[in-house]
């Protein structure tokens, strides 16, 4: 009996926190052709388990949780015939048969016999009492007792005795910890081809299998020569720059590192640590350099590979893969003869389950390189893990070649953009408009409130505005500010001015003053139209006309109104800029008529639709809810300013108007939704913000057809739509809409393959001209780019999947960082969304990391009226079963409703402060008899005099050890069984005594 090697200790506890499926099992397979001796196999295989007393150890746990190693049964070859079409079948079947640890034994050795001349011999041992080495070790051992059994030598020499690991000096641990401690562990996500969302620890899953011949092989060796580094660090940097190159900016591996020191070398066993490797290149970079580099970096960490990382940082979350991508690099040994046989031995056996998003697993055999990527069939589509492979295979072929190409000149080909329909022939606002009320004249266009007006009276009142407008000296280019509450007299304002030929500038009277002056003046604005409600908004120096009277005035006889040209700016609007100033967007006749067109054909839009406008008009979506109706003769139901904020009166409104289609922000549809929509005849349209699945499948529900549309303003309201099925499984925002195209790009605008993460640009008729007065902004986010034209970055993450669909990712620039880990709080909120208890949320990280509290992440979700809300441990219990730890947020603070900009968007700066987080006290001071039994339990196993309330345990010394320990404890005491995952879930004598309390109660820890 012994204790565990540090190596075997982190399996086991990896085993006993979740069940791990075969992610540990480690098969290969040997195929004879020939006259086999079942019974020289046989007892070669016995005599294999006598020589290597690994192969029959067992780890037991002792009544205080600490496990041991123990001796157990020895494997014995069974033999079977199977049919040689069920081989496969039978194979993975063996692979994935689990073991007993405690009992063994922990290797199988079967022969499935095919034929009477044809067997496959399966091997699999569990990776506590093995590693890649000992499977060279194990089957040169087997084929040398083969032989000797079978009558064709000698008995092979005993192997040397197994020698014991050597403890890990605490000067050993010290440099290894102040190594780890000056660096950031890798994020817990990674972008790859057809990735879906946040990634199980393992999964059934599946594997990708390719070879490099010998002489690309040779040729890799001899530019890793001449780069002054290994094959292997070499492969270690070509797989930091795909991962760069797929949107990974801090491409990260986790590596399998061997332990074994000399005495060891031909002994069997679980000599490996796996540590994580991550580093930041520049994407401009020679690859040679870079992999110098690498070489560097590698060195400094070899020092530190036989401490598991939980030694040197207490308190790391046990895990089966330290970073989302794992790498496994084995040098094989010659081919091993049998006598009188043909055999073959495959290496790379996938076990059927995977771990993290991506496993590669690189066999070096004597005349090729075969390189497996095993990845979960639920994560990553097998279209887009052989397009990966693919990749892998041209990157290493491009090194081989020209080593000193840049990074990212080492990305995959690129694909040529997504293309919409046909554009429609270049118009404007004014022509689509003359030619509806030619043709809907006495048909009702629009409603306000208990006013109707006719697509004649409406365009008539417009026309003696335009008229009114070009007699103040309103001039083609010039731009006018429409500020004006929800009404008629807004409408008209709007379409007086694009038939004056002038560019409508929107401004919300509920905007700051100091931000109206600042567009004001930014614009240029000639003349404010206002009411007499919303004058005083605006600076008083005379350049105002009031709206009152304006439906009441038709157009006089004079001369004819100015014609607009389809390149003439037909609307400045003005959105946040990252420097704290707004930036004016204008947008030419010709993008505005080709979106009302795309729509009128993909909506089917015709003079029986009947819109309900609920948008405001200094949100550029307005212009579709306002517009399309009026140029396919249909209706505009106006809702006021009070209305748009009542879910209730939005509904009424429907009902009343019987209308056929909304379009909403995703907090607008649930502020309709919560208000009892059901509408089975609507078409709706939810854009403006990221549609969650979870309201996708619950406003499906209840309208008639769902439309998830996608576009920034600099490319004219939508540029993308996708139709949501009745039971959609994710949300893409579809292809682009006519006279459209997108392409996502990488570093230098180049075009990416489907699949790989970048920048999406939008080119096509809906292009903007540019910024107002801001030249430099315009150059820099509106580009050429080869074989798409004049093009829009959008500054949005974005891939295009395996279906041509696109797939948005988030914000280049709406990332956080927090305590070392990347991540979007787009995916919590959309994760909190997904509790049934909540409606809408968000998320935001207070204070500064150098702040004395540091940065906390907090939750603000807002309740379902009719559910219970759950309490603060209940909501992160919840998100811990769909985000990594470093993404649960530490406060959450509940909302009566979100706070919103007059766009309907999420105001993130309006979030309040949260609020203040409980302190700590001593545990001995708060009468609670389970929390002082627990508090004690951990005094014990930690040898210490007394523990806080809320002292985190592994600050004080703990380790996934002493979890085991004090989980056995408090087995034999409370007769309770604690879950291993809540220990470091909470790591406060509080919460675990909360976690005891939740599971004598059978319920769920709060």
């Amino acid at each position: 009996m012994t204790a565990p090697s540090p190596a075997q200790q982190g399996i086991w506890v990896n085993e006993r926190l979740a069940p791990l499926a075969s992610v540990h099992h480690m098969p290969f397979t040997v195929h004879f052709d020939g006259p086999l001796d079942e019974a020289a196999l046989a007892r070669a295989c016995a005599d294999l388990v006598d020589r290597h007393p690994a192969l029959c150890q067992v780890v037991e746990e002792e009544a205080d949780g600490t496990p041991v190693v123990r001796t157990g049964p020895p494997a014995a070859l069974v033999i079977r015939t199977v049919a040689d079409d069920a081989l496969e079948t039978e194979l993975r079947a063996v692979c994935a048969a689990p073991f007993d640890l405690a009992r063994g034994p922990l290797v199988r050795f079967e022969l499935l016999r095919t034929a009477a001349d044809r067997a496959t011999l399966v091997v699999v041992a569990h990776h506590l009492v093995f590693d890649g080495t000992s499977t060279d070790l194990l089957l040169s051992d087997l084929a040398r007792c083969y032989a000797h059994r079978a009558g064709h030598g000698e008995a092979p020499p005993p192997p040397p005795a197994a020698a014991p690991d050597r403890e890990t000096a605490p000067e050993r641990l010290a440099r290894a910890t102040a190594y780890w401690s000056g660096r950031a562990l890798p994020e817990p996500e990674v972008l790859l081809p057809g990735l879906l969302g946040t990634v199980p620890a393992v999964g059934p899953g599946r594997s990708e299998v390719f070879d490099l011949d010998g002489p690309l092989v040779a040729e890799l060796e001899l530019t890793a020569e001449k780069s002054g580094v290994t094959l292997y660090e070499l492969l270690v940097a070509a797989l930091h720059t795909l991962l760069l190159n797929h949107g990974n900016p801090r491409p990260a591996l986790a590596l399998d590192l061997g332990t074994r020191t000399p005495e060891q070398r031909g002994t069997i066993g679980a000599y490996v640590n796996e540590l994580p490797f991550t580093t930041q290149p520049d994407p401009q970079q020679p690859f040679g350099a870079y992999a110098r580099e690498v070489r560097t970096a590698l060195r400094d960490l070899y020092p530190h590979r036989e401490v598991p990382l939980a030694r040197a940082l207490p308190g790391l979350r046990p895990g089966v893969a330290l970073a989302p991508v794992s790498f496994t690099y084995r040098r094989r040994i010659a081919p091993v003869a049998f006598p009188r046989l043909d055999s073959r031995t495959d290496w790379a056996v996938f076990p059927g389950t995977a771990r993290g998003a991506l496993r590669i697993h690189a066999v070096h055999g004597p005349d090729r390189l075969t390189v497996q990527l095993m990845h979960q069939h639920e994560a990553i589509r097998p279209g887009d893990a052989a397009r990966l492979a693919e990749h892998l295979r041209a990157l290493l072929a491009a090194v081989a070649a020209a080593p000193d190409l840049p990074l990212a000149d080492l990305a995959p080909a690129g694909a040529g953009p997504l293309v919409g329909p046909e554009a429609s022939a270049p118009t404007t606002l004014p022509a689509l408009l003359r030619a509806a009320v030619a043709e809907h004249g006495d048909r009702v266009a629009l409603v306000d409130g208990a006013r109707s007006f006719t697509h004649r009276e409406l365009f008539s009142a417009a026309a003696g505005l335009a008229q009114r407008l070009v007699g103040a000296g309103v001039a083609g280019g010039d731009v006018v500010a429409v500020c004006a509450e929800r009404s008629a007299e807004m409408l008209v304002a709007v379409l007086g001015t694009s038939l004056a030929g002038a560019s409508y500038l929107p401004l919300d009277p509920s905007y700051p003053a100091d931000r109206l002056e600042f567009v004001l003046a930014d614009a240029g604005a000639r003349l404010a139209l206002v009411t007499s409600r919303s004058a005083d908004r605006l600076p008083g120096d005379g350049r105002s006309m009031l709206l009152d009277d304006v439906l009441d005035t038709a157009p006089e006889a004079g001369p004819p109104l100015p014609e607009a040209d389809p390149d003439d700016s037909a609307y400045l609007i003005y959105t946040s800029g990252s420097t704290g100033l707004p930036k004016g967007v204008s947008v030419p006749h010709r993008a505005l008529a080709q979106l009302l067109l795309a729509f009128r054909a993909e909506l089917s839009a015709g003079p029986r639709d009947v819109w309900l406008a609920v948008t405001s008009l200094s949100f550029d979506i307005s212009a579709l809810e306002l517009f399309l109706p009026l140029v396919t003769g249909g209706r505009v139901v106006l809702a006021d300013d009070a209305q748009v904020r009542d879910g209730r009166a939005l509904d009424e409104l429907i009902a009343r108007h019987a209308v056929t289609t909304v379009q909403a922000t995703p907090s607008g549809w649930r502020m309709l939704l919560d208000s009892g929509l059901d509408a089975p005849h609507l078409d709706a349209l939810c854009g403006g913000e990221q549609l969650p699945l979870p309201l996708a499948v619950r406003l499906r529900t209840r309208v008639g057809t769902l439309r998830n549309v996608y576009g920034p303003t600099e490319t004219t309201i939508w540029s993308t739509c996708a139709r949501i099925p009745r039971d959609p499984a994710r949300i893409t925002v579809g292809r682009p809409i006519a006279g459209t195209h997108a392409l996502v790009v990488g570093p230098g605008n180049r075009p990416l393959p489907h699949g790989v993460v970048g920048e999406l640009a939008i080119g096509g008729a809906g292009v903007a001209h540019g910024y107002r007065n801001r030249d430099d902004l315009t150059a820099a986010r509106f580009v050429d780019i080869p074989g798409a034209g004049r093009c829009y970055l959008t500054g949005d993450l974005a891939r295009i999947d395996s279906t041509g669909e696109l797939e948005c990712l988030g914000r280049l620039d709406d990332q956080v960082k927090l305590r070392g880990h990347r991540m979007e709080l787009g995916e919590i909120e959309a994760r909190l969304l997904e509790h049934p208890a909540v409606t809408a949320a968000a998320v935001a990280v207070h204070g500064t990391a150098d702040a004395p509290g540091g940065q906390t992440l907090v939750a603000y979700p807002v309740w379902r009226p009719d559910a219970t809300p759950p309490d603060q441990g209940e909501l992160r219990a919840f998100l811990r079963r769909l985000l990594p730890e470093a993404m649960i947020p530490q406060v959450v603070h509940p909302l009566t409703e979100l706070p919103l900009t007059p766009n309907g968007k999420t105001d993130r700066r309006a979030l309040p402060a949260p609020l203040p987080a409980a302190t700590g006290e001593p545990a001995g001071e708060e009468d609670d008899e389970l929390a002082q039994e627990v508090a004690a339990i951990w005094c014990e196993v930690l040898g210490i005099p007394s523990i806080g309330l809320h002292d985190d345990v592994f600050e004080l010394g703990a380790h996934s050890l002493s979890v085991t320990q004090v989980a056995a404890r408090l087995r034999s005491r409370l007769g309770v069984d604690v879950p291993l995952d809540a220990f470091f879930d909470g790591p406060t004598v509080a919460a675990l005594a909360a976690a005891v309390e939740a599971e004598i109660l059978g319920e769920e820890p709060s």
